[in-house]
């Protein structure tokens, strides 16, 4: 974007005065219709998970189960748990900087590197499941057939999730770059 352009808008833009109470409402972390979807994700996705981890024992047979099956299969959990949590913590922090063009590629570097520790996450998480599930089993032609169909499964919602991610950063970089230094 030009800077008389810019300017031009900054100068067009009709101001409504807020009161201390709109502006404090406005800055509330629970206000935030991003953050609240975020949260509203990761209440969701723990809850889950947390039942998971404690019917997963008995309801599909953790004890007859390797230990070291079981032991990948907690830890894989906690990990993207503790994942989730990062992730809205990066979300939720303020963007700090010099220069807005500053912030916003500190902000693009932190997104980056929270992207390839999702995807790997959920690679991982995938695969200790798959171990998880298949470590007592006897193979024949149709089990085989059955693994195949949930290894597609996995590698089709990762492509996804990777693509997601991918469009993010795009459109982060896109927005970083229309800025001059």
């Amino acid at each position: 974007m030009e800077q008389d352009a810019l300017k031009s808008a900054w100068q067009g833009i009709v101001n409504v005065p807020k009161s201390n109470t709109e502006v404090k409402s406005m800055m509330r972390e629970s206000a935030h219709p991003v953050l609240k979807r975020i949260r509203k994700q990761l209440i969701i996705e723990s809850a889950v998970f947390t039942v998971f981890l404690f019917v997963y024992y008995d309801f599909f047979d953790g004890d007859r189960k390797p230990l070291y099956a079981n032991v990948l299969l907690v830890t894989a959990i906690l990990f993207i748990l503790l994942h989730n949590i990062m992730g809205y913590m990066l979300t939720r922090r303020r963007v700090k900087g010099n220069t807005i063009k500053q912030s916003l590629e500190d902000h693009l570097y932190k997104m980056k590197v929270h992207a390839v520790v999702s995807v790997v996450s959920r690679v991982l998480v995938a695969a200790c499941f798959l171990l998880f599930f298949t470590s007592v089993i006897t193979f024949n032609a149709g089990k085989y057939w059955i693994l195949a169909v949930a290894i597609l499964v996995f590698t089709i919602q990762i492509a996804l999730l990777s693509r997601i991610w991918m469009k993010r950063i795009k459109q982060m970089k896109r927005t970083t770059d229309s800025f001059y230094s």
